[in-house]
């Protein structure tokens, strides 16, 4: 995005921001009012869907028109990390490291998914991913809708109206559009949706995949079922692994409900399950052990552990006010009508609700990681159980309030304009709300586009860069190029060792000992800043610039100021 313009190409640098959110404000619950009327006259469910997608793509435009760089690049290190992570690939590194040279990844899938899109060209990653959230919050809607069609014939106890079009719409709606919260912002773990789709579209792609495997396993009916859902559930884990956690959990939780209920079929759902999550673990076992190599994440921390004075089960239930206990009622339903994809929703929700206590178990032995990704996993299953239980909940209170036998389509409309202050485009102000916003309506500094276009441009895909440990996640992000050593990820096994070789290529004169350690791993470049130099006390950019070994082959700002200098580190013989 060049200075002054969106991600649409318009120049936004004169925009009265305050002035186009307030009239978004404005206009937004007359189009709203007019598409539910629309709606109910056609009589269609595909309308209903298409307000839900438009109602999404309404927050997504709100929020990003007005900015002049990608949502969150700078203010947030988790977008910049992300973007690294996929461009280093696009540029043609390997899918299963990371921006730093030799580490494992942590998350391939997206950072493949992305480089394959932007057909390896790291340009244009830097031009789609800010459609990302889009693309992730469409196919959400998408596959939470189909994903929800029952097999037919299953569950005598199935109403006809029972994820019925208008219903599974209406759940698709309460899903993205009510997951979230007016007060959300100002909590420990801020706006699900947008925390979710337009920060970590990554970590969006799993829950896209998510009722899709829902859909499978209610059809499994053979051998070939099972390993067909195990696959699928592997395929979550390489995009979130700890979506997959989640979704096993409520797996088991719906096999104890299927023991307890003492359904004729809870053989066969206890062999579902144990099968299926057999296959999964089997294919997705060297992810895991490339997980537990690369990673401590079984370690424990003092920063891990859950704070006695946290109201910790209360954010996740009562602290949604009405949803949560309209989503309990839906889990009921789902659970009542006895078909199995209501039974599996019902599942879920209890074994995100287990997850979610289960954390104050981890606390206690400092393992509390990611509790954000179990909040946020928890917000959605509650406001898709909620939607079933307002779908449920909404001909009672017609015929308690006059008689009234209200059709289908007039049965969505109507609870669509009673939660309609709530949902999120009503109430969204990102101004307000949301910091990442404010730090993105500003374009990106020259100190960081002139350094990093020229290592795009200018050096070869391969190299690999050393210097300003901050620095190194921009190198990454915008020049698409590997670091040795730099700030934002877990410290590699042989950290030690890059730091002293880092050391010896920023201060070291002996031209030959600095050439032998640049080459032992690819080292070709030097990215050299003010607080890169301040960990070398008495050493000057003039000094280095005096070093036959080193070429100065850039400079952003100005030597006796802030500046972002780049040098070459020059071949034996050169």
């Amino acid at each position: 995005m060049a200075p002054g313009l969106n991600l649409v190409g318009i120049d936004v640098s004169t925009l009265d921001v305050p002035a186009f959110l307030g009239a978004a404000r404005t206009v937004l619950p007359l189009m709203t009012l007019l598409g539910l009327l629309a709606a109910a006259k056609a009589r269609r469910a595909g309308w209903l869907l298409a307000g839900v997608l438009l109602a999404n793509a309404w927050v997504f435009a709100v929020t990003n028109y007005p900015l002049q760089r990608p949502y969150a690049l700078g203010p947030s290190l988790d977008r910049i990390g992300n973007v690294a992570l996929c461009q280093v690939v696009a540029a043609g590194g390997s899918p299963i490291r990371t921006w730093l040279v030799r580490q494992l990844h942590f998350e391939p899938f997206w950072s493949f998914l992305v480089a394959a899109l932007s057909g390896w060209n790291p340009e244009r990653v830097l031009a789609l991913y800010p459609w990302f959230p889009l693309v992730m919050t469409v196919a959400f809607v998408l596959t939470l809708f189909f994903g929800l069609a029952p097999p037919r014939g299953d569950g005598a106890a199935v109403t006809p109206s029972a994820w019925s079009d208008w219903e599974r719409a209406l759940v698709a709606g309460f899903a993205t559009l009510l997951a979230s919260t007016p007060l959300d912002f100002a909590s420990t773990y801020r706006v699900p949706w947008a925390m979710t789709f337009l920060l970590k579209p990554n970590h969006a792609v799993a829950l896209v995949l998510f009722p899709l495997f829902l859909w499978l396993f209610a059809r499994v009916q053979s051998g070939w079922g099972r390993i067909a859902a195990g696959v699928v559930l592997h395929v979550l884990a390489w995009a979130f692994v700890l979506h997959m956690v989640f979704v096993s959990v409520g797996l088991f939780a719906f096999a104890a409900l299927s023991l307890l209920s003492h359904r004729p079929s809870a053989r066969r759902d206890v062999g579902d399950v144990l099968v299926v999550i057999g296959v999964n673990a089997a294919l997705v076992s060297p992810y895991l052990l490339m997980l537990v190599v690369g990673y401590p994440f079984l370690q424990p921390s003092p920063s891990m552990v859950i704070p006695a004075s946290s109201a910790h089960l209360l954010e996740g239930t009562v602290r949604t006010g009405l949803l949560f206990p309209l989503a309990l009622w839906g889990g009921w339903v789902a659970q009542r009508r006895g078909d199995r994809l209501g039974r599996l929703l019902a599942g879920q929700l209890v074994g995100a609700l287990l997850v979610w206590a289960g954390y104050l178990v981890l606390g206690a032995f400092q393992l509390a990681r990611e509790r954000d990704e179990a909040y946020y996993w928890l917000r959605f299953l509650t406001a898709i159980c909620a939607g079933v239980g307002a779908w449920d909940l909404s001909p009672r209170a017609g015929s308690v309030l006059r008689g009234w036998a209200l059709t289908p389509p007039l049965r969505a409309v109507a609870v669509c304009v009673l939660v309609l202050p709530a949902s999120l485009p009503y109430w969204w102000d990102p101004q307000r709300m949301d910091a990442y916003f404010v730090g993105s309506l500003e374009p990106l500094p020259e100190r960081l586009v002139g350094p990093t276009t020229y290592l795009r441009r200018e050096t070869p895909p391969t190299a690999v860069v050393a210097g300003d440990l901050n620095y190194a996640r921009w190198v990454a992000a915008l020049g698409a190029r590997r670091s040795l050593i730099g700030w934002g990820l877990n410290a590699t096994p042989d950290w030690a060792e890059r730091r002293a070789t880092w050391r010896l290529l920023v201060s070291g004169t002996d031209g030959a000992a600095v050439r032998a350690a640049a080459a032992a791993d690819g080292v070709k470049y030097l990215v050299v800043t003010p607080d890169l130099l301040a960990y070398f006390p008495g050493l000057t950019l003039a000094d280095l610039e005096q070093r036959p070994h080193l070429d100065r082959v850039h400079l952003t700002g100005q030597p006796s100021g802030d500046y972002v200098a780049i040098f070459r580190i020059r071949p034996g013989g050169a």
